[in-house]
């Protein structure tokens, strides 16, 4: 089973106005230690069976361009005030600097509306855990303040009431840039979403044996559809609150029909308002 798991939507070269397809990524493996560049259609973690968003109707949507010691990598987030973006925690591990761009429909172009702020400030989960893949997590503190307007606006977060709720059986919404299908060669130009349906926790835990905790919620891949590669970090979101981070799925492709995984934002609710400054009511 360790052989099968990898994180989703793993981290992607990316900067304005390049040819997508010559983009690499940089695979995060969660239960493997090698870590090769590989092809882009082998994937997890995925916008597949969906479509393009309409131009700018997620506005809390965020594209990160990740600077590492080994290169620029990609990855999703959502806008929770306007000082902070969440994210996963293998986002920003090791990570130097972040340019987050908000607004964008297309990432890889400036646009109208479009604004992009640079940071080093990443607050990850202390209790991370790429082997358990547990407490995928992580908050960017930006260096000003978002103004925002129609194009940029924040997510809401769960309550202290929605602690208990498991959102079994709700129908969400994942977004992102990442491949849509296991035969892409590159990430998506535009912002991408799709409508999936969370999953008990034991229908989820029938498939990946065992591994789903309390701390995750999942959606079902039946029909092919799901996160892909690239949109790790961005958010699952039931009606108009995020319930979910892309975290991890199966490795063996997009379109499979196997569930994806995400870190349960209300697990994490104490930690994000200790971590942000964004007030839990």
């Amino acid at each position: 089973m360790k052989s099968f798991l990898v994180l989703a939507a793993i981290l992607i070269l990316a900067q304005a106005n390049i040819d997508l397809s010559q983009i690499k990524r940089r695979e995060l493996d969660a239960l493997v230690t090698t870590k090769l560049p590989i092809t882009l259609q082998q994937s997890n973690g995925r916008i597949v069976g969906g479509s393009e968003a309409e131009r700018n109707s997620i506005p809390y949507q965020v594209a990160l361009l990740l600077t590492h010691s080994q290169g620029t990598f990609f990855c999703g987030g959502s806008l929770i005030s306007r000082k902070f973006v969440l994210t996963a925690a293998h986002c920003v591990e090791d990570v130097l600097s972040a340019e987050v761009i908000l607004g964008a429909h297309r990432f890889n172009e400036i646009e109208e509306g479009q604004v992009r702020l640079q940071s080093n400030k990443f607050h990850i989960h202390s209790g991370w855990n790429s082997a358990l893949l547990i407490n995928d997590i992580a908050t960017i503190e930006l260096d000003q303040e978002v103004e925002l307007s129609d194009k940029i606006q924040l997510v809401k977060l769960p309550s202290r009431s929605d602690a208990s709720n498991t959102f079994a059986n709700a129908q969400g919404r994942v977004s992102g840039w990442g491949l849509d299908s296991d035969q892409a060669t590159a990430v998506s130009p535009v912002l991408r979403e799709v409508d999936v349906n969370v999953l008990t926790k034991l229908l989820c835990n029938i498939r990946y044996l065992g591994v789903i905790q309390d701390s995750h919620i999942c959606s079902s891949g039946v029909g092919g559809v799901g996160s892909c590669s690239g949109d790790s970090g961005g958010p699952l979101v039931v009606g108009d609150t995020q319930v979910g981070v892309v975290s991890f799925g199966l490795a063996l492709g997009c379109e499979i029909g196997w569930p994806s995984v995400y870190s349960r934002v209300t697990s994490f609710l104490d930690w994000i308002e200790a971590n942000s400054d964004v007030v839990i009511a």
